[in-house]
């Protein structure tokens, strides 16, 4: 069964609002997936955000670090703007890091991620993908004796030893010796 699909000018749309929602709440922010790589039609609406974060209080003597986006989040939630939903096994998503929606008007599928600094280029690479893309980059890796950390800050040896860290999107391509690729151009 394949994926509905969903006109790329739909998509933009959707993407635009929820970005508007959290551009001042984040530290970067960045539609991803087949959006970024100029599909035409696309199966999901895919965000990926560093959160800015907020000291909440707890109790008189407790607080916590919160991200200011999974606040949005949940007013968003409660609006109807968008529902948490099922991944493909019927469980729904809605962890610190990844979060499944559906855009409720449009019936449009939304992933949220949620990265830090350190490991921006690399979820951005992987969340950009395609599939393809993202499976050369995991082979060229093992062909060094490397495991590729997509949500990670790099490459590590086969014991779990950092070997590589990506400071920039091209570098995810460069230190396993593929020819950098723009979103585009990715398959």
């Amino acid at each position: 069964m394949s994926k509905q699909k969903y006109p790329r000018s739909d998509a933009l749309k959707v993407a635009k609002l929820l970005c508007v929602s959290l551009a001042d709440i984040t530290d970067r922010l960045i539609v991803a997936g087949s959006l970024r790589r100029r599909k035409t039609e696309v199966g999901d609406v895919e965000i990926l955000y560093i959160p800015k974060m907020v000291t909440q209080s707890l109790d008189f003597f407790t607080a916590t670090s919160v991200s200011q986006v999974d606040l949005m989040l949940d007013r968003l939630l409660a609006n109807g703007v968008i529902a948490k939903r099922k991944n493909v096994n019927g469980s729904v998503m809605w962890g610190e890091k990844n979060k499944l929606a559906v855009h409720v008007a449009s019936g449009i599928p939304v992933d949220f991620f949620a990265a830090r600094a350190d490991t921006w280029f690399n979820y951005l690479v992987c969340r950009t993908g395609g599939a393809e893309n993202n499976r050369q980059i995991a082979v060229a890796a093992n062909a060094k004796g490397w495991r590729w950390n997509p949500y990670g800050v790099g490459f590590s040896d086969a014991a779990g030893n950092l070997v590589a860290t990506v400071a920039a999107e091209r570098d995810v391509f460069d230190l396993v010796g593929l020819p950098y690729r723009e979103p585009w151009e990715r398959i």
